[in-house]
C-alpha cells in the first residue's frame, strides 16, 4: 500500500516525462513529404492537454519539491509546445487553398 501512495505521488513526474519524450519522438520520427499537417497538430494538441493535466495533478501534490518541479518543467514544456501548434496551424492555414 506504501509503494502505491509512492507512485501516486511521483505520477505527476512521470506522466510529464513520457510526454516529453513522446514529443520528441513524433517530432524526430513523424516526418514526411506528403504529411498531413492535422495528424501532427492533433497529437500535439493531446500532448499539450497531458501536460496541463500533469501540472494540475503536480499541483495538487504534497510534497512540495514534486510541485515546484511540476509547475515550472510543465510551463516550460508547454509553452514552446503552443507555440509550435500555433505554427503548425499558420503553416497549415497558408498551405489550404
Amino acid at each position: 500500500m506504501n509503494t502505491l501512495k509512492q507512485f501516486k505521488d511521483f505520477f505527476p513526474i512521470l506522466l510529464t516525462f513520457v510526454l516529453f519524450l513522446m514529443a520528441l519522438f513524433i517530432f524526430f520520427v513523424y516526418r514526411s513529404p506528403n504529411l498531413n499537417l492535422w495528424n501532427l497538430i492533433f497529437l500535439y494538441i493531446l500532448i499539450d492537454i497531458g501536460f496541463l493535466v500533469s501540472l494540475i495533478l503536480g499541483g495538487k501534490s504534497k510534497i512540495s519539491a514534486v510541485k515546484v518541479f511540476c509547475i515550472l518543467s510543465n510551463m516550460a514544456l508547454m509553452i514552446p509546445l503552443s507555440i509550435l501548434i500555433y505554427l503548425l496551424l499558420l503553416a497549415n492555414g497558408m498551405s489550404e487553398p
